[in-house]
C-alpha cells in the first residue's frame, strides 16, 4: 500500500487535494469516487512530517495522557474520566483541552478520534495509540505507555537544550565582554594616544579601527542580523529548504553522528510502542517514520519501507536510507524475522538514547574549553594591543 495525492472536484464546487491510501493510482481513484469525489489527478504523494508542536503543547497532551491513564486504568470509562479531569484541572488550557476531549466524546466519537481532531495538540500517533487501547480493552496502558514515551523524549530533548545552553551562554557573554571593550574601553585609550602623539604599533591601530567601525556601523551590524535571523525563520518554513538543512545536519562531524542517533533512538521507540499495543507492522513502521523530527528522514525512511512493502529486504532497503545506522537495520531485521520486532526496536531505543547522551556530554566537553579559549584569547588580544600602546607611550615619554 503507498498513500496518493488525489486530487480532486468536490460535488458543491471546488477543488481540493485528498491524501488516500491504496494499493496502486486506480485504487486510490476508485476510493476518491467512492467518497463522491471526482478525481482529476493522481500521483504519489510526498511524506508527511509529524507536525510540529510546541513545548508547552508537547507537556500537555503527555500530561492528558498521563491523567487518563491514571484514571481509565482505575476502572474508569473514557467518558467520567475526562469529565474528572476536566472538574478538577487547575490550568486553563489543561482544563480547555480535556472539556474539548468530552464535548467530543459524548457527542459519539471515539477517543481517538477526539484526539484526531487536535492533531495540534495530539499528532501521531495519539490518535493510533488510543485506537489501538480501545480496540484491545487496554486504553489505560496504552495511553500509560504513550505517556512514558512522551516523558523519556522530552527528557532527551532537556538534555539537548542542556547540553547547547551553557556554550551558547558563555559565548554570548564573551561576546558581550569583547564588544563593551570595543566601544567604551579602547576609544578612552585611543584618545589618550592622540593627545600625546606619536606612532601607534600596528595591532592597537587594528584594534582602534575595529572600534570606531563597531562605533559608527555597530546598530547596522545589529540590524542586519537581526533581518538575517528573520529571514532564516521564514524561509526554513518551506519544505524543501527544511529538507536540505535536514540533510546537511546530518552531515556535519560530530553533530550529524548525534542527530542520526536520535532519529534512530526516536523511530525505534516510537515503533516499538505501536507494536506493542497492537498495531501491524507496516501502518507502526509509517508511523514511526514520520515521528523522527527530520524531514529529510522522513522522506528516505518512507521511501525504502515502501520498497519493503513490495517485497524488498527490509535491513537492505532501511540501511540503503542513509538514515538509521547499519546495526540498528540489522537488528529490526532479526527482530522481524523471530517474530519480536516490537521488543528489539524498544531495546534499540534504549541503546540509542544512552548512546545520544554520552555523545551530548562529549560535545559539551569539547565546546565549553573551546568558546572559554576563544573568548580568552580575543579579550587577551585587545588587552596586548592596548598594553602595547602603553609601552610605546612610555618609551616616547623617555
Amino acid at each position: 500500500m503507498a498513500v496518493f495525492a488525489v486530487r480532486v472536484a468536490r460535488p458543491g464546487g471546488g477543488i481540493e487535494t485528498a491524501r488516500i491510501e491504496a494499493a496502486n493510482g486506480d485504487a486510490a481513484a476508485a476510493a476518491a469516487m467512492a467518497r463522491g469525489l471526482t478525481p482529476l489527478s493522481v500521483s504519489v504523494a510526498r511524506p508527511e512530517a509529524a507536525p510540529r508542536t510546541s513545548a508547552s503543547k508537547k507537556k500537555l497532551a503527555t500530561r492528558v495522557a498521563r491523567e487518563l491513564s491514571v484514571l481509565t486504568g482505575a476502572g474508569l470509562s473514557v467518558e467520567p474520566a475526562l469529565s474528572a479531569l476536566t472538574r478538577h484541572a487547575t490550568e486553563k488550557e489543561l482544563k480547555e483541552t480535556a472539556d474539548g476531549l468530552l464535548t467530543d466524546v459524548r457527542g459519539g466519537s471515539a477517543l481517538s478520534e477526539a484526539f484526531a481532531a487536535r492533531p495540534d495538540i495530539f499528532p501521531a500517533p495519539f490518535p493510533e495509540i488510543a485506537e489501538a487501547g480501545e480496540a484491545g480493552g487496554a486504553l489505560g496502558k496504552a495511553l500509560g505507555e504513550l505517556a512514558d514515551t512522551r516523558e523519556r523524549r522530552e527528557q532527551v530533548e532537556a538534555g539537548i537544550q542542556g547540553a547547547l545552553i551553557y556554550p551558547a551562554g558563555l559565548l554570548v557573554i564573551a561576546t558581550l565582554a569583547v564588544t563593551g571593550l570595543m566601544v567604551f574601553l579602547v576609544p578612552q585609550f585611543e584618545r589618550m594616544f592622540d593627545q600625546i602623539g606619536g606612532d601607534v604599533p600596528p595591532q592597537a591601530a587594528f584594534v582602534f579601527a575595529i572600534s570606531a567601525w563597531l562605533r559608527q556601523w555597530g546598530l547596522w551590524l545589529l540590524g542586519g542580523i537581526a533581518a538575517l535571523v528573520f529571514a532564516f525563520v521564514i524561509v526554513t518554513r518551506q519544505p524543501a529548504i527544511q529538507e536540505r538543512i535536514d540533510r546537511w545536519m546530518l552531515r556535519l562531524p560530530m553533530i550529524g553522528d548525534a542527530t542520526r542517533t536520535i532519529i534512530a533512538a526516536r523511530f525505534c521507540r516510537i515503533l516499538g510502542l505501536l507494536l506493542r499495543n497492537g498495531l501491524s507492522a507496516a501502518p507502526a513502521l509509517r508511523l514511526a517514520a514520520r515521528a523522527v523530527g527530520n524531514s529529510w528522514a522522513v522522506t528516505r525512511l518512507s521511501a525504502a519501507l515502501t520498497e519493503v512493502r513490495a517485497g524488498r529486504g527490509f535491513s537492505e532497503r532501511v540501511e540503503a536510507s542513509e538514515v538509521l545506522p547499519p546495526l540498528a537495520a540489522e537488528l529490526l531485521s532479526v527482530g522481524e524475522e523471530t517474530g519480536d520486532l516490537g521488543a528489539a526496536a524498544t531495546r534499540l531505543a534504549d541503546f540509542y538514547e544512552a548512546r545520544f547522551e554520552r555523545n551530548a556530554k562529549a560535545i559539551s566537553r569539547i565546546v565549553e574549553p573551546a568558546v572559554i579559549m576563544l573568548a580568552g584569547v580575543v579579550i587577551g588580544a585587545v588587552i596586548l594591543s592596548i598594553l602595547s600602546a602603553l609601552m610605546s607611550i612610555n618609551t616616547l615619554n623617555f
